[in-house]
């Protein structure tokens, strides 16, 4: 990969999906080739589907969440779902507590955005709330409720967060 990127290769070209080189290295765990593309200019914030901090959220690769927001990432960028990176973090493999420090790589990616000032209300589609009540994570909806998320935002199709912690 390097010596493509030494012969020019557009760094931040997008797949058919409108994923970045650095989206598609993070979403496969490829962290020193998301380092390489980072270190060839690669923007955090390019693609018009899922974003590199969606990735990283997702694989719950806290260093790499932290990286890509000092590097200037949009915490409430949306994917092409109009999901921001919190809310990925919340619907994959996510313990249930967010105050305590444990193994659990997608919790931390998720303390890491609210740290980073990710909006609880950010979010056209599916927000933090909606997947935390699906999941039946108490604690953590206390959490995003304490942060102000709006009790009553629907998702993008028309579920509230009560709908769907029924549902789930």
């Amino acid at each position: 990969m390097r010596e493509l990127l030494e012969k020019g290769a557009e760094v931040d070209a997008e797949d058919g999906e409108g994923r970045s080189a650095l989206t598609m290295a993070l979403a496969g765990g490829k962290e020193a080739a998301a380092r390489a593309l980072l270190e060839a200019g690669a923007g955090v914030n390019a693609g018009t589907g899922r974003r590199p901090l969606h990735a990283a959220a997702e694989r719950g690769t806290v260093e790499m969440v932290r990286e890509l927001v000092e590097k200037g990432a949009d915490v409430d960028a949306e994917d092409g779902e109009g999901r921001t990176a919190l809310t990925v973090a919340l619907e994959h493999d996510l313990d249930e507590d967010l105050d305590e420090e444990d193994a659990g790589g997608n919790e931390a990616a998720a303390r890491a955005l609210l740290e980073a000032g990710a909006g609880v209300n950010a979010g056209t589609g599916r927000r933090p709330l909606h997947a935390a009540a699906e999941k039946g994570m108490v604690k953590v909806l206390s959490v995003l409720l304490e942060k102000g998320a709006e009790v009553d935002a629907e998702d993008g199709e028309g579920r509230t967060a009560l709908a769907l912690a029924l549902a789930g």
